[in-house]
């Protein structure tokens, strides 16, 4: 009958109980891991040391690594729900759970009742170890990402809502220029083109119009950028009259590339 490569192996028999060699066919004892006359080894899965599983469980246990280890497809859970923190209390119980296995009862349930080979034994350290290093090494670059793009998405995503309030403003800029061909003259105050006093924008930014040109306050979770400021002042180029927004206390980086001075 076939069996899962997940199923946990176990061995159940009498002491004393001789079994063939799967090399030679000569008689040996249940529990030896290779024939003493052939040399071949007796076991149909890898050996699974008690200490090694420890050690992934304390190290990389919210991950699931010990039960993966052990060949047990379940440890996916472990995998799927390391973010609440549980899989993680649940494996140092599961380390401390190991270390006081009794070793017998330990090779029974995971190793078809045979003890450690003589090559058996130090094999499982290194795995861990490179395990272990490589799980570091994974989550320091996951780290070193996260430090990277998370501020530069936030960056990115003000800009993006600076660039809003700039363009919320054209119909703002058309009024005062509208206001300056009928009159002749800058307006000194919002309230000179028709806007309340203060004036907010979408996103709460706070609009002032006076002689100089119009200041955009801008309001955001940023500090950085929370209480900065656009300056919008008339110019003249080529016999046409533009805005300049190179003015104001915002720092360049947070800038459209046309407010940005050289």
């Amino acid at each position: 009958m076939s069996t899962s490569p997940y199923q946990t192996p176990s061995a159940n028999m009498e002491p004393g109980s001789m079994v063939k060699c799967i090399g030679c066919s000569k008689d040996l004892h249940f529990t030896a891991a290779a024939c003493p006359h052939c040399g071949a080894s007796q076991r149909t899965r890898r050996y699974k040391s008690k200490t090694v599983a420890a050690l992934f469980a304390f190290f990389l246990g919210g991950f699931g690594a010990h039960r993966f280890y052990l060949g047990q497809w379940w440890g996916v859970f472990y995998l799927l729900f390391f973010w609440a923190w549980i899989p993680g209390l649940i494996a140092l119980i599961e380390f401390f759970v190991f270390l006081l296995s009794n070793s017998q009862r330990w090779d029974e349930k995971y190793n078809e009742g045979k003890p450690a080979g003589p090559n058996e034994k130090g094999g499982g350290a290194a795995i861990v170890i490179l395990a272990i290093l490589g799980g570091f090494v994974f989550i320091a670059i996951i780290g070193v990402l996260a430090a990277v793009s998370i501020p530069a998405y936030q960056d990115y995503t003000q800009r993006a809502k600076i660039s809003q309030a700039l363009v919320a403003m054209t119909p703002i800029r058309q009024q005062v220029e509208s206001f300056i061909s009928e009159n002749g003259v800058m307006p000194d105050s919002n309230i000179m083109i028709g806007l309340d006093e203060p004036f907010k924008l979408a996103g709460g930014h706070e609009l002032i119009v006076s002689e100089g040109g119009m200041e955009l306050i801008l309001v955001s979770e940023m500090e950085r950028v929370n209480g900065k400021s656009i300056i919008y002042t008339l110019a003249e180029d080529e016999g046409f009259v533009t805005w300049d927004c190179k003015g104001g206390t915002l720092p360049r980086m947070y800038r459209p590339q046309q407010c940005r001075s050289e």
